[in-house]
C-alpha cells in the first residue's frame, strides 16, 4: 500500500502492505488513486447499517491492525448497541514495523504489536474472553490453510455469530487472500453450502471487509507501470462495475472517536496509518461486501 512522499503526480512506493514486504510500484497521487476510488465507493454504496450491526459479530483477522481498520466502527457500534463480539487474529504480525523507530527483532514486534492489538480493542469494547490469537507466522497463512479453517470452524460452533466479517478474496496480501477462503470454508463444512439452519443452528451471514484504500481497482492485477491515462481508464471500469454490484455501507458518526482510539493505538504502524489508510477510516463510514457461499 502506498504513502504519499511528495507532491508530483507519480510517486515511488512505501509499501504494498503494512505487514508485507516492500514492493517499487508507481501510484497516481493528489488526490492518490485509493481516495478517488474511496470515494466512487462510498458515493455508489447502498446503506446496509442497520442489517450490519443488528447481531453478534465475529471478526477475522490476518494481522493485528486489519479489524481496526476495517471494521473498527463496526465493533464499537455492535457493542453499543449491546450485541456480543469477537475478534479472532490469525498471524502474529512479526513482519509488520511502520515506525520512526528502529525496526526491533521479530520476537519483539511480536510483542509489541500483541499489545497494540489489546489496547486497540479495550477501545472497541471487544471483551478479553472473546478475543482469539490463532498465532501463525505472519506470511505463512496459504501453507496453514486447512488447519485456519479447522480453527475457525471449532469457533464458529462454539460462538454461533449471527454475522462473520473477514477479508476479500481478491485482496494484495497473500494473508488476506487465504484467510478469506478458510472463512468461506469453515462456514460451509460447519453449515453446509446453503444458507439456513444446518445440525449447527443457523448459518451466520459471511461478509466481506475492505482494508485496501485501492482494493478491487484492478482485478485483474496491478500493472507494472501503470499510466494516468490507464489509470483513469481502468478507474471509469471499476466504477461501472461497481453499478452491478454496489458495495454495502456502515456509516455510524457516534462510534468514530472509538476507532479513532483504536487505531492510534498501532504505534507501530505510524508511518503507514498516516499516509493513504486516512482515507479509509477518518470519513467515519467502512464499506462491505457479501461472500457467496
Amino acid at each position: 500500500m502506498a504513502r504519499v512522499r511528495d507532491r508530483t503526480l507519480f510517486t515511488v512506493d512505501t509499501r504494498s502492505h503494512y505487514s508485507g514486504s516492500v514492493v517499487v510500484r508507481r501510484h497516481v497521487t493528489r488526490p492518490p488513486v485509493g481516495a478517488l476510488w474511496g470515494w466512487a465507493q462510498v458515493a455508489l454504496a447502498r446503506n446496509a447499517t442497520e442489517t450490519l450491526v443488528r447481531g453478534t459479530a465475529l471478526v477475522l483477522a490476518p494481522h493485528p491492525d486489519d479489524e481496526t481498520i476495517g471494521c473498527g466502527l463496526l465493533l464499537a457500534e455492535v457493542a453499543q448497541r449491546g450485541h456480543a463480539t469477537s475478534v479472532a487474529v490469525a498471524t502474529d504480525g512479526g513482519n509488520g514495523w511502520h515506525s520512526v523507530l528502529p525496526r526491533p527483532a521479530v520476537d519483539d514486534v511480536v510483542t509489541v504489536r500483541r499489545g497494540e492489538w489489546q489496547s486497540a480493542l479495550d477501545a472497541l469494547a471487544v471483551p478479553r474472553d472473546r478475543r482469539f490469537e490463532l498465532g501463525f507466522a505472519d506470511g505463512t497463512l496459504e501453507d496453514h490453510e486447512e488447519e485456519v479453517a479447522a480453527r475457525l470452524g471449532a469457533l464458529l460452533r462454539d460462538l454461533s455469530p449471527s454475522h462473520v466479517f473477514v477479508t476479500k478474496l481478491d485482496d494484495h496480501h497473500p494473508d488476506h487472500r487465504a484467510l478469506a477462503r478458510a472463512a468461506r470454508r469453515a462456514v460451509i463444512e460447519v453449515y453446509g453450502s446453503r444458507a439456513g439452519q444446518s445440525t449447527n443452528g443457523a448459518a451466520p451471514e459471511l461478509y466481506t471487509y475492505r482494508v485496501y484504500p485501492a482494493g478491487g481497482l484492478w482485478p485483474d492485477g496491478y500493472p507494472t507501470r501503470p499510466t494516468l491515462a490507464m489509470t483513469l481508464a481502468q478507474l471509469a471500469r471499476s466504477v461501472v462495475r461497481l453499478t452491478r454490484r454496489r458495495p454495502l455501507l456502515l456509516r455510524v458518526q457516534r462510534s468514530k472517536p472509538a476507532k479513532v482510539a483504536a487505531v492510534e493505538a498501532y504505534v507501530s504502524q505510524r508511518r503507514l496509518l498516516d499516509g493513504e489508510l486516512r482515507y479509509v477510516w477518518r470519513p467515519g463510514v467502512e464499506l462491505y461486501g457479501k461472500m457467496d457461499l
